[in-house]
C-alpha cells in the first residue's frame, strides 16, 4: 500500500513539474521591447548591460565548483520587423528563465500552451502562428550549453 501511494505521488508530482503554469486568461501585457526589458530587470531582478538602444543583455552567473562556472545570458533585440528574445543556458536550472519568460503575462494560457509545444518539438520552428504571432523558434545543444531563440513577429 505504501508504495502505491509513493508511486503515485511520484506520478503526480512529475506531472505537475513537466506541465507549465497556466498563463491568465484575457488580454496579455503587450510584448514590446520595453516591456520585455522591463520583465528581466523588474521581476527576475537581472541588470541589464545596453549594448544599443535596441539591444540589451542580461547576465547571471554563479561558482557551482572551483571548475563548473554556471550561467545564463539573456539577448533582448528589437529589429524592424520583429523582437527576438536569446536564451544561451548552460545548466538545467537556468531553464527556469526561459520557462518564466513562457509563463510570463505577455502570452495568454493558449499562447503559452503553443510555445512550449514549439520548444519541445524536434525541429526548429519558422513562421508558427501563435495566437498574435508568427513565431521562429530554434534550439541547439552545442557540448556544454543550450542556445534557445524566440522571434516574434505580429502576426496582423
Amino acid at each position: 500500500m505504501n508504495r502505491l501511494l509513493l508511486l503515485g505521488l511520484t506520478i503526480a508530482t512529475l506531472g505537475c513539474a513537466a506541465t507549465p503554469a497556466p498563463a491568465p486568461d484575457g488580454p496579455a501585457r503587450p510584448l514590446t521591447f520595453a516591456n520585455v526589458r522591463s520583465y528581466f530587470s523588474d521581476t527576475l531582478r537581472f541588470r541589464p548591460t545596453e549594448v544599443q538602444k535596441r539591444c540589451v543583455i542580461f547576465y547571471e552567473g554563479e561558482w557551482v565548483s572551483r571548475q563548473l562556472y554556471n550561467y545564463c545570458v539573456i539577448i533582448v533585440e528589437n529589429s524592424d520587423e520583429d523582437l527576438q528574445v536569446t536564451f544561451y543556458i548552460t545548466d538545467d536550472q537556468e531553464m527556469n528563465w526561459v520557462n518564466e519568460f513562457l509563463d510570463s503575462p505577455f502570452f495568454t494560457q493558449g499562447e503559452t500552451e503553443n510555445l512550449y509545444r514549439l520548444l519541445h518539438q524536434e525541429k526548429h520552428a519558422r513562421g508558427e502562428r501563435v495566437g498574435r504571432y508568427r513565431v521562429d523558434l530554434s534550439h541547439w545543444e552545442p557540448k556544454h550549453a543550450q542556445i534557445i531563440v524566440l522571434s516574434f513577429t505580429p502576426a496582423d
